[in-house]
């Protein structure tokens, strides 16, 4: 009997074309990028991956003109709907490498790239995950099986929340950043140290 088409094979055809597509990495607007979905109840910042950067930052509710709804794809993040958000301070640690202390005890993060862009940003913290549904946010089930695309993963990302964004950080379809190079404030490096990847760094 052939194989390929046998039950077991017309078993994961169906399975095939019954998935629901979460995948975390999208490619598009020239650019790849991912869901990310932070705060609680969740709330989608589209940011693109950005693997010559350690941080990741998105415009929030005191970002004026800012590019959204204009420009971005989503809404400004919202720190006073999500329960768990709260400013990172000087006394607990800046974890972004340009990071220094204001007077006030916040964590100020300035960047600037070649092409002219710039950003500025306080620190924040707050559940986050990338991945699972596009359209709708759900939640972290303890569970442990990655082909279930309903299955993610939060923990507390330490973040920059954009107060100003300029040139094409301000124009670009993806709301912010997300930085993975090999720095503490990557993403999969906080993600690790809270215990979320595993027990050894690859």
């Amino acid at each position: 009997e052939d194989a390929s088409e046998g039950p077991i094979h017309s078993s994961l055809i169906r399975r095939r074309e019954e998935a629901q597509q979460v995948g975390a990495l999208f490619q598009g607007y020239g650019t790849h990028y991912v869901d990310l979905w932070c705060g609680t109840p969740p709330q989608r910042q589209t940011v693109i991956v950005d693997t010559g950067s350690g941080v990741t930052a998105f415009p929030c509710s005191e970002c004026s003109q800012c590019g959204s709804p204009k420009y971005h794809i989503d809404e400004l993040f919202d720190e006073e709907s999500s329960e768990t958000f709260r400013w990172n301070t000087c006394d607990n640690g800046c974890i972004a490498s340009r990071s220094h202390c204001t007077g006030d005890d916040d964590c100020k993060l300035t960047m600037a790239y070649a092409e002219g862009s710039r950003w500025d940003a306080y620190e924040g913290i707050d559940n986050c995950y990338i991945g699972g549904p596009h359209e709708f946010w759900t939640e972290d089930d303890g569970g442990k099986d990655d082909l279930d695309p309903r299955h993610v993963v939060s923990f507390d990302l330490i973040f920059g929340c954009q107060s100003l964004v300029t040139g094409l950080f301000k124009t670009q379809l993806a709301d912010g950043i997300m930085g993975m190079d090999a720095r503490p404030e990557s993403f999969w490096y906080q993600m690790y140290e809270a215990g979320k990847m595993g027990d050894e760094k690859q």
